[in-house]
């Protein structure tokens, strides 16, 4: 084991002796007694950090989050097209506006993904300006009362929000689809997060800006000029809910895909992901509301939801550990993405969100759900009752670090060091196979399998959770800690709805 910190300290060559001696004007035997009581004693360096080497430092945790920083940097800035420029084989950006695609593999998922760009927001990765012209080019797509209709009973509901947005601002309204909008593999109805992902832009805008004036402006829809604030409004109501449980509702005929990281899976019934992220929007937008003192439904829907939540999802397995289930119906089976989300996103009263963390806990440390810190939807060996993809390939047993920063955080509400212990394998995991275009959107140790280079949520995602809920790396001189604290305290809001 080499140990450079130590190594740097010694002479290094082979005549370095004498100029030792002569420099502090000893005598060869005090040198030699010195030499020898150095080595000695970093000798019982080396064996103390040996003994020491399966624990994990401050200054390594440190290290790593610094380190995901910097790729999280690089990954979602090679993401960037800018207003005018080109991916080859695929056209120009003549939105206006600098979009990001999912990541630096430009060519792979040439279009602006809304899920994906949002995920980009919540840290440095993103400027406010930027943001705003996203903003801007989503809102461009959102149809009007009527909504939209193509060939083979596809339908799209009045103010909904895209999939994703070609480089030319047309709407893709299907996983899969650009012009063409296809031929419903992907549902009948658009997905079930896009309408709270663009929201989640709208509130980062927000946070970076400290100001509702934006919120408050006029923007161009499919529908005339029309007041920001309503724009999301309407895209908030566009999704199917349950009037009992404010749960979003997936049909079993009028299906759909309940969020772009299961777009290969089918559900029905309530569905976990999308509740989970209509409660952050309701957070959200009650917020926006009561700074923009406009009067608000926001706060009464996103308590509505909080309470039905572990009504519905919430399965005890065994004394003291439970699981959340991912759908009501079609997928009633043990989601670990949104479990980890749930956890991170402290709607779940303590008792139960610490029963999920220790199921979670369990999970990982048999190594059911985790290879080189990346994640499985459903534990090691399950497979989703329908899917389109195989068995162990991409959202049906591949390992994904989207979610990676949102297990950590699960797994630190009762384990830090088992938490750590996830990060600093992630971080290795990107170390060894950065320069073969790790971060990737999935992989398979099993099957040899590593796909798509340079994904960014696998980066920026991981980091922004962990800057997000808390996780500090070593303080940079261009942030000052009252921007880093006033970040915090923005999602710490986020438990309001439960006051």
């Amino acid at each position: 084991m080499n140990h450079p910190e130590m190594l740097d300290l010694l002479p290094n060559k082979s005549d370095e002796l004498p100029k030792l001696i002569a420099s502090h004007s000893c005598s060869l035997r005090q040198s030699a007694t010195r030499y020898v009581l150095f080595m000695v004693t970093v000798h019982a360096c080396m064996l103390h950090a040996a003994s020491n080497r399966d624990k994990i430092s401050p200054a390594r945790i440190d290290s790593d989050l610094d380190y995901l920083h910097r790729i999280a940097h690089e990954v979602v800035d090679s993401a960037m097209v800018e207003a005018g420029a080109e991916i080859a084989g695929t056209g120009r950006n003549t939105t206006g506006y600098a979009l990001r695609v999912p990541g630096g593999t430009r060519n792979y998922y040439p279009a602006f993904w809304i899920r994906d760009a949002a995920m980009m927001l919540g840290a440095d990765l993103v400027p406010q300006k930027e943001v705003e012209g996203w903003i801007r080019v989503v809102a461009a797509t959102q149809p009007g009362p009527k909504g939209l209709s193509f060939d083979h009973g596809l339908r799209i509901p009045a103010y909904c929000i895209p999939d994703h947005i070609t480089l030319k601002g047309e709407a893709c309204w299907y996983p899969g689809a650009y012009v063409d909008q296809g031929v419903g593999s992907y549902g009948i109805l658009p997905p079930a997060d896009d309408a709270y992902y663009f929201i989640q832009m709208v509130y980062e805008q927000y946070r970076l800006s400290h100001d509702t004036t934006f919120y408050r402006s006029s923007v161009k829809t499919g529908w005339g000029e029309q007041h920001l604030y309503d724009v999301c409004e309407k895209a908030f109501d566009s999704v199917a809910s349950d009037p009992a449980t404010g749960l979003v509702q997936c049909d079993k005929t009028e299906w759909r895909v309940d969020w772009g990281f299961c777009d290969s899976v089918r559900k029905s019934g309530l569905c976990l992901m999308p509740s989970l992220l209509r409660w952050q929007a309701a957070v959200r937008l009650a917020e926006l509301s009561e700074e923009s003192h406009r009067p608000s439904k926001f706060r009464a829907i996103a308590k509505t939801i909080q309470k039905s939540i572990v009504k519905t999802f919430y399965q005890p397995t065994k004394s003291g550990e439970a699981m959340m289930i991912s759908a009501t119906d079609l997928g009633r089976q043990d989601d670990i993405w949104a479990s980890a989300f749930a956890v991170f996103l402290n709607v779940l009263p303590k008792k139960e969100s610490l029963a999920v963390s220790r199921h979670l806990l369990a999970l990982y440390t048999s190594g059911a759900i985790v290879q080189e810190g990346q994640v499985r939807h459903l534990p090691r060996g399950e497979y989703w009752e329908r899917s389109s993809s195989g068995k162990d390939e991409y959202q049906n047993g591949g390992y994904w670090a989207t979610p990676t920063g949102w297990l950590i955080v699960a797994l630190s509400k009762v384990d830090r060091k088992a938490a750590e212990k996830l990060l600093s394998e992630y971080i290795a995991h990107i170390r060894t196979h950065r320069e073969q275009g790790a971060p990737f959107e999935w992989i398979n140790p099993d099957t040899k399998r590593q796909v798509n280079a340079n994904y960014a949520s696998s980066a920026g995602l991981v980091y922004i959770a962990l800057k997000l809920a808390g996780w500090k790396e070593t303080p940079s001189k261009h942030q000052s800690k009252e921007a880093y604290h006033g970040e915090i305290r923005h999602v710490g809001q986020l438990d309001r709805s439960g006051s």
